[in-house]
Protein backbone atom coordinates (compact mmCIF):
# COMPACT_ATOMS: atom_id res chain seq x y z
CA UNK A 1 0.00 0.00 0.00
CA UNK A 2 2.76 2.40 1.15
CA UNK A 3 4.14 1.64 -2.49
CA UNK A 4 1.11 2.47 -4.08
CA UNK A 5 1.06 5.92 -2.47
CA UNK A 6 4.13 7.12 -3.33
CA UNK A 7 3.45 6.27 -6.89
CA UNK A 8 0.90 8.12 -7.16
CA UNK A 9 2.76 11.18 -4.93
CA UNK A 10 5.72 10.79 -7.76
CA UNK A 11 2.93 10.88 -10.41
CA UNK A 12 1.46 14.12 -8.95
CA UNK A 13 5.09 15.78 -8.75
CA UNK A 14 5.83 14.86 -12.84
CA UNK A 15 2.05 16.60 -13.78
CA UNK A 16 3.20 19.02 -11.49
CA UNK A 17 6.38 20.15 -13.59
CA UNK A 18 4.39 19.57 -16.90
CA UNK A 19 2.51 22.63 -15.91
CA UNK A 20 4.68 25.12 -15.74
CA UNK A 21 3.74 28.17 -17.45
CA UNK A 22 7.31 29.41 -18.56
CA UNK A 23 8.36 25.95 -19.85
CA UNK A 24 11.82 26.65 -22.09
CA UNK A 25 11.27 25.55 -25.55
CA UNK A 26 14.09 24.75 -27.75
CA UNK A 27 14.69 26.51 -30.71
CA UNK A 28 16.86 25.75 -33.83
CA UNK A 29 17.86 29.38 -35.65
CA UNK A 30 18.42 29.20 -39.54
CA UNK A 31 21.60 30.51 -40.89
CA UNK A 32 21.26 33.99 -42.93
CA UNK A 33 22.20 33.52 -46.23
CA UNK A 34 24.41 36.04 -47.87
CA UNK A 35 21.94 39.37 -48.41
CA UNK A 36 18.29 37.77 -47.41
CA UNK A 37 18.64 39.39 -44.07
CA UNK A 38 15.78 40.25 -41.84
CA UNK A 39 13.29 40.06 -44.64
CA UNK A 40 13.99 36.62 -44.63
CA UNK A 41 13.02 35.67 -41.21
CA UNK A 42 9.88 33.00 -41.69
CA UNK A 43 8.24 33.00 -38.46
CA UNK A 44 7.71 29.20 -37.68
CA UNK A 45 7.23 29.08 -34.18
CA UNK A 46 3.70 30.30 -32.29
CA UNK A 47 2.81 30.69 -29.06
CA UNK A 48 -0.69 29.58 -29.09
CA UNK A 49 -1.93 31.57 -25.57
CA UNK A 50 -0.96 34.70 -27.56
CA UNK A 51 -1.07 33.82 -30.77
CA UNK A 52 2.29 35.38 -31.11
CA UNK A 53 4.74 33.79 -33.71
CA UNK A 54 8.01 34.25 -34.02
CA UNK A 55 10.97 33.25 -36.42
CA UNK A 56 14.73 33.60 -35.96
CA UNK A 57 18.02 33.25 -37.85
CA UNK A 58 21.90 34.42 -37.62
CA UNK A 59 24.77 34.71 -39.14
CA UNK A 60 28.37 35.67 -38.17
CA UNK A 61 27.51 39.47 -36.46
CA UNK A 62 24.02 39.21 -36.22
CA UNK A 63 20.94 37.66 -34.72
CA UNK A 64 17.74 38.22 -36.07
CA UNK A 65 14.42 38.15 -34.90
CA UNK A 66 10.49 38.54 -36.59
CA UNK A 67 7.20 38.26 -34.64
CA UNK A 68 3.86 38.38 -35.65
CA UNK A 69 0.61 38.45 -34.62
CA UNK A 70 -3.16 39.01 -35.65
CA UNK A 71 -4.72 38.79 -32.02
CA UNK A 72 -6.14 42.04 -31.14
CA UNK A 73 -5.77 40.89 -27.60
CA UNK A 74 -1.48 40.83 -28.34
CA UNK A 75 -1.49 43.75 -30.57
CA UNK A 76 -3.33 45.95 -27.79
CA UNK A 77 -0.56 45.13 -24.98
CA UNK A 78 2.11 45.28 -27.55
CA UNK A 79 0.85 49.05 -28.27
CA UNK A 80 0.09 49.52 -24.80
CA UNK A 81 3.14 48.27 -22.86
CA UNK A 82 5.64 47.71 -25.66
CA UNK A 83 7.49 44.23 -26.02
CA UNK A 84 10.66 43.36 -24.38
CA UNK A 85 12.95 40.65 -25.67
CA UNK A 86 16.12 39.33 -23.15
CA UNK A 87 19.25 37.62 -24.00
CA UNK A 88 21.27 35.21 -21.80
CA UNK A 89 24.38 34.11 -23.56
CA UNK A 90 25.63 30.89 -22.54
CA UNK A 91 27.71 30.95 -19.45
CA UNK A 92 26.60 34.27 -18.77
CA UNK A 93 24.04 35.88 -16.37
CA UNK A 94 20.29 35.26 -17.18
CA UNK A 95 18.42 38.51 -19.01
CA UNK A 96 22.18 40.14 -18.91
CA UNK A 97 20.72 42.08 -22.06
CA UNK A 98 17.33 42.83 -23.30
CA UNK A 99 15.70 45.24 -25.75
CA UNK A 100 12.56 47.22 -25.04
CA UNK A 101 10.47 48.00 -28.16
CA UNK A 102 8.25 49.82 -28.90
CA UNK A 103 8.85 52.34 -25.99
CA UNK A 104 5.63 53.49 -24.62
CA UNK A 105 5.85 56.76 -23.60
CA UNK A 106 3.31 58.46 -21.28
CA UNK A 107 2.12 60.63 -24.04
CA UNK A 108 1.26 57.29 -26.34
CA UNK A 109 -0.66 55.93 -23.81
CA UNK A 110 -3.25 58.69 -23.84
CA UNK A 111 -3.33 59.14 -27.41
CA UNK A 112 -4.27 55.24 -27.45
CA UNK A 113 -7.44 55.35 -25.01
CA UNK A 114 -8.54 58.09 -27.18
CA UNK A 115 -8.22 55.79 -30.64
CA UNK A 116 -11.89 55.62 -31.92
CA UNK A 117 -9.82 52.64 -34.19
CA UNK A 118 -10.39 51.82 -37.69
CA UNK A 119 -7.41 49.39 -37.30
CA UNK A 120 -5.58 49.26 -39.39
CA UNK A 121 -6.14 51.98 -41.71
CA UNK A 122 -6.25 54.98 -38.40
CA UNK A 123 -4.13 57.81 -39.80
CA UNK A 124 -3.50 58.12 -35.97
CA UNK A 125 -1.83 54.65 -35.52
CA UNK A 126 0.20 55.30 -38.73
CA UNK A 127 1.42 58.40 -36.81
CA UNK A 128 1.96 56.33 -33.70
CA UNK A 129 3.94 53.53 -35.22
CA UNK A 130 6.49 56.37 -36.76
CA UNK A 131 7.25 57.38 -33.33
CA UNK A 132 7.72 54.30 -31.78
CA UNK A 133 10.32 53.51 -34.93
CA UNK A 134 12.47 55.87 -33.58
CA UNK A 135 13.63 54.93 -30.01
CA UNK A 136 14.22 51.89 -28.14
CA UNK A 137 15.59 50.69 -24.61
CA UNK A 138 18.67 48.86 -24.55
CA UNK A 139 19.84 46.82 -21.50
CA UNK A 140 23.26 45.53 -20.62
CA UNK A 141 26.02 45.40 -17.97
CA UNK A 142 26.23 49.18 -17.71
CA UNK A 143 22.50 49.40 -17.15
CA UNK A 144 19.72 50.53 -19.57
CA UNK A 145 19.54 53.69 -21.86
CA UNK A 146 17.52 54.75 -24.80
CA UNK A 147 19.33 53.50 -28.26
CA UNK A 148 18.54 56.34 -31.54
CA UNK A 149 16.68 53.85 -34.25
CA UNK A 150 16.44 56.25 -36.86
CA UNK A 151 20.39 57.29 -37.08
CA UNK A 152 22.14 53.68 -39.19
CA UNK A 153 25.27 53.19 -36.58
CA UNK A 154 25.39 49.81 -37.85
CA UNK A 155 24.46 48.83 -34.17
CA UNK A 156 20.95 47.50 -33.36
CA UNK A 157 18.12 48.14 -35.78
CA UNK A 158 14.27 47.62 -34.20
CA UNK A 159 10.94 48.27 -36.44
CA UNK A 160 7.18 47.76 -35.95
CA UNK A 161 4.32 48.06 -38.61
CA UNK A 162 0.79 46.66 -39.80
CA UNK A 163 -0.42 45.37 -42.48
CA UNK A 164 -3.69 45.82 -44.33
CA UNK A 165 -4.76 43.02 -43.09
CA UNK A 166 -4.43 43.96 -39.30
CA UNK A 167 -1.54 41.58 -38.84
CA UNK A 168 1.50 43.46 -36.18
CA UNK A 169 5.26 42.43 -37.34
CA UNK A 170 8.38 43.77 -35.17
CA UNK A 171 11.70 43.30 -36.38
CA UNK A 172 14.86 43.15 -34.77
CA UNK A 173 18.40 42.96 -35.35
CA UNK A 174 21.03 42.60 -32.18
CA UNK A 175 24.47 42.07 -32.92
CA UNK A 176 26.46 39.47 -30.79
CA UNK A 177 29.10 41.77 -29.79
CA UNK A 178 26.98 43.76 -28.27
CA UNK A 179 25.94 40.28 -26.25
CA UNK A 180 29.65 39.66 -25.62
CA UNK A 181 29.64 36.54 -27.73
CA UNK A 182 30.45 34.96 -30.51
CA UNK A 183 28.40 32.53 -31.68
CA UNK A 184 31.49 30.47 -33.73
CA UNK A 185 32.38 29.41 -30.10
CA UNK A 186 29.10 29.29 -27.89
CA UNK A 187 26.11 28.35 -30.03
CA UNK A 188 23.53 28.02 -27.26
CA UNK A 189 21.51 31.47 -26.44
CA UNK A 190 18.24 31.77 -24.06
CA UNK A 191 15.89 34.52 -25.44
CA UNK A 192 12.68 35.50 -23.46
CA UNK A 193 9.80 36.92 -25.66
CA UNK A 194 7.26 38.88 -22.74
CA UNK A 195 4.54 41.17 -22.89
CA UNK A 196 3.23 42.73 -19.59
CA UNK A 197 -0.88 42.38 -19.88
CA UNK A 198 -3.00 45.65 -20.92
CA UNK A 199 -3.22 47.05 -17.15
CA UNK A 200 0.43 46.87 -15.65
CA UNK A 201 1.29 49.66 -13.84
CA UNK A 202 5.06 49.17 -15.08
CA UNK A 203 4.53 50.35 -18.30
CA UNK A 204 4.66 54.18 -19.97
CA UNK A 205 7.89 56.23 -19.83
CA UNK A 206 8.46 59.48 -18.73
CA UNK A 207 8.03 61.75 -21.90
CA UNK A 208 11.31 62.42 -24.12
CA UNK A 209 10.14 63.16 -27.16
CA UNK A 210 6.52 63.96 -28.15
CA UNK A 211 4.61 62.92 -30.85
CA UNK A 212 1.85 64.84 -31.51
CA UNK A 213 -1.05 62.93 -30.39
CA UNK A 214 -2.33 63.30 -26.65
CA UNK A 215 -0.81 67.01 -26.05
CA UNK A 216 3.24 66.59 -27.25
CA UNK A 217 4.91 68.38 -29.61
CA UNK A 218 3.76 68.57 -33.00
CA UNK A 219 0.52 68.70 -33.68
CA UNK A 220 -1.56 69.35 -30.71
CA UNK A 221 -3.82 67.05 -28.49
CA UNK A 222 -6.98 67.00 -31.50
CA UNK A 223 -5.74 63.30 -33.34
CA UNK A 224 -7.10 60.92 -31.41
CA UNK A 225 -5.66 57.47 -31.67
CA UNK A 226 -7.00 54.52 -29.25
CA UNK A 227 -7.63 51.28 -29.28
CA UNK A 228 -8.52 50.92 -25.42
CA UNK A 229 -5.73 49.98 -23.15
CA UNK A 230 -6.15 49.30 -19.78
CA UNK A 231 -9.14 47.68 -17.61
CA UNK A 232 -11.77 48.58 -20.70
CA UNK A 233 -10.79 46.53 -23.53
CA UNK A 234 -13.03 46.23 -26.22
CA UNK A 235 -11.27 42.62 -26.86
CA UNK A 236 -12.26 41.29 -23.55
CA UNK A 237 -11.16 40.88 -20.05
CA UNK A 238 -7.48 38.54 -21.33
CA UNK A 239 -5.06 40.39 -19.66
CA UNK A 240 -2.53 37.83 -18.74
CA UNK A 241 1.09 39.10 -19.69
CA UNK A 242 2.94 37.01 -22.28
CA UNK A 243 5.94 35.35 -21.36
CA UNK A 244 8.02 32.73 -24.12
CA UNK A 245 10.94 31.50 -23.12
CA UNK A 246 13.52 29.77 -26.12
CA UNK A 247 17.12 28.06 -25.93
CA UNK A 248 17.81 28.92 -29.29
CA UNK A 249 20.34 26.75 -31.42
CA UNK A 250 22.43 29.20 -33.37
CA UNK A 251 23.14 28.35 -36.86
CA UNK A 252 26.55 27.65 -38.43
CA UNK A 253 27.64 28.74 -41.95
CA UNK A 254 29.51 26.35 -44.16
CA UNK A 255 32.60 28.60 -43.88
Amino acid sequence: MKSKNNSWFLLALVVLAGCSSSKTIPYASKWNAPFSYVDEVKPDGKDQVSRLAYGIINDDHYLYMTMTTRDPATIQKILGNGLKVSFSPEGQKKDSYSLLFPVVLKEDRKALRRIDTDLPNSLGLGLLMDSYNKEAVWKDKQGQRFINLVEADGSIKSHISMDKNGELTQQMAVPFSLLAMNPKESSLLGVSIKIDGASSSQSGFSPRIGIGLGGGIGMGGGMGVGIGTGGGSRYGTNDRGVDIRLEVQLARGNG
